[in-house]
């Protein structure tokens, strides 16, 4: 056997070339019991493989095949070249855990040599392979006639597993061989259809990742062998259609849409009549349909520093919606933190939607929606005051000065959900806040009122803290009634 070649071949660096039957990566599927190869291979392809340890670790003119086991059994096969005279030597792996790039690995997920055979004396070669009945022994044999037989024993093998094959033309004949596994009982090629296992996506819900039971030839793939159905049932036409893995094959395909889902519900992807075109390596046609539920989630908003006023001797609810109304469907995660100083790690204070406290400080909160596509953050500056209510009577929003110039009612924001109705003096409705308690008052020039008598009612619904009205005068005077407190009175808008 001539393995100068070979040895020379090893201080040559690997070529950027693109993956060929001389690879793992490149490997030949088999589909049948028997292979016939007639086109020879003179290169080692684009990678430099480890082979066997009776190949010297060396690689030769080498082509490589790949087989999946779907039944139990031993596997057996003959490697039988056309002119008895040429030599072919061959390695077996279990590809199963590791892939090719296990092969020779000694860290990391290692795909085992499980046989190998470089049997051969000069003039006369003949078969290899894997057979006891033709007198296999062992699992490695060679280099030469003086280290075992040409054929190893029967191999047990298992479902699911994946093996990749090497066989080397030492001869560097242009005869060929053929490859006979019928000696095997278990079966050794895939006859099944493969299915749809999983649809997966992120955020944006535009690009989805199909997997298949199997790999699919690429060039098989096109974005019209696919249709995503809505929850109405309309067709959302694949744009794009690419593999996730390199080579000629691929279990895992990025289907692109148009534009991203905008309805949250269940989503069934199917194979178009064009499924034919969908295939795995033995020419076996993808088949079915998968349904999975999308979750359209909104971002979160998040906001400066908002400063709020705690009544002493109360308590003030903090609520992220009191700054900006979120998105009422989303699931988010809230966690919300107290500011301890400069050098002082932040106090975790509780992961509910609002949080309840009792002393001023500067609160955090961080949002972050599940799944966790978007995060927002926003923080309370609370500040402690003896909190009373005034209700103005007068505001001049023409004059030019620009103070005065809106119906606010400061005290109102540790009130929530307190409600104004402005009527004008033929009772008619002309404008109304349900969250006055967070609104930067009324400005009659929005609504295009005019000067005039108007009538207002402030509903309270809650009283968290004890209520004091306060005439503006330094006379503060204590609300003894009971929640919703409604208030009523004119309000003077001049010029």
């Amino acid at each position: 056997m001539n393995r100068l070649l070979a040895a020379l071949l090893l201080s040559i660096p690997a070529l950027a070339f693109a993956q060929t039957t001389s690879d793992c990566d490149g490997a030949i599927v088999l589909c049948g019991d028997v292979y016939s190869e007639t086109e020879a291979s003179f290169n080692t392809g684009a990678v430099y493989e480890y082979t066997g340890a009776c190949n010297a670790f060396l690689e030769q003119s080498s082509i490589w095949y790949t087989f999946t086991v779907y039944e139990d059994g031993l596997l057996s096969f003959v490697l039988d070249p056309l002119d008895p005279m040429d030599d072919y030597d061959w390695g077996l792996f279990d590809i199963t855990e590791g892939g090719c790039e296990g092969i020779g690995a000694t860290i990391g997920v290692i795909s085992p040599e499980v046989g190998c055979n470089s049997y051969g004396e000069f003039g006369s070669n003949g078969p290899t392979g894997i057979s006891t009945a033709n007198g296999g022994t062992g699992n490695t044999n060679g280099p030469g006639n003086a280290n075992g037989p040409p054929f190893n024993a029967d191999l047990p093998v298992t479902e699911g597993s994946t093996y990749a094959l090497v066989v080397m033309n030492w001869s560097n004949s242009l005869n060929g061989y053929t490859i006979d596994f019928g000696q095997s009982t278990a079966v050794l090629y895939d006859q099944e259809p493969p299915q749809l296992t999983s649809l997966e996506t992120d955020c944006v819900l535009q690009d989805f990742v199909v997997t298949f039971s199997e790999p699919l030839v690429t060039a098989t793939v096109e974005p019209v062998d696919f249709l995503l159905y809505d929850p109405t049932g309309t067709a959302m036409i694949v744009q794009s259609a690419t593999a996730n893995s390199g080579g000629n094959t691929s279990d895992s395909f990025t289907l692109s849409l148009a534009a991203p889902l905008s309805v949250s519900g269940n989503y069934t992807l199917e194979i178009t009549e064009n499924s034919l075109l969908v295939e795995d390596p033995c020419g076996n046609a993808g088949e079915g349909t998968l349904q999975q539920y999308f979750e359209v989630v909104q971002q979160p908003f998040g906001w400066d520093e908002f400063e709020l006023v705690i009544c002493t001797g109360e308590d003030l609810r903090l609520d992220p919606n009191l700054v900006v109304e979120q998105p009422a469907d989303n699931l988010v995660e809230y966690v919300w933190t107290l500011d301890m100083g400069e050098g002082n790690d932040p106090d975790t204070l509780g992961f509910n939607d609002h949080l309840s406290v009792e002393q001023p400080g500067i609160y955090h909160l961080s949002m972050t929606t599940n799944p966790p596509c978007y995060e927002a953050e926003g923080s309370f500056r609370v500040v402690e005051e003896t909190c009373s209510v005034l209700i103005p009577n007068v505001i001049s929003p023409f004059s030019s000065l620009g103070v005065n110039d809106r119906f606010y009612i400061p005290g109102l924001q540790v009130f929530p959900a307190a409600s104004v109705r402005i009527f004008n003096r033929w009772g008619n409705l002309v404008y109304e806040n349900d969250r006055f308690d967070v609104s930067s008052g009324w400005d009659p020039r929005e609504d295009g009122a005019s000067s005039g008598v108007y009538y207002y009612v402030l509903t309270l619904p809650e009283l968290p803290v004890p209520l004091i009205l306060s005439d503006g005068k330094g006379n503060d005077t204590p609300y003894t009634g009971e929640a919703p407190a409604v208030f009523e009175g004119t309000l003077h808008v001049v010029d």
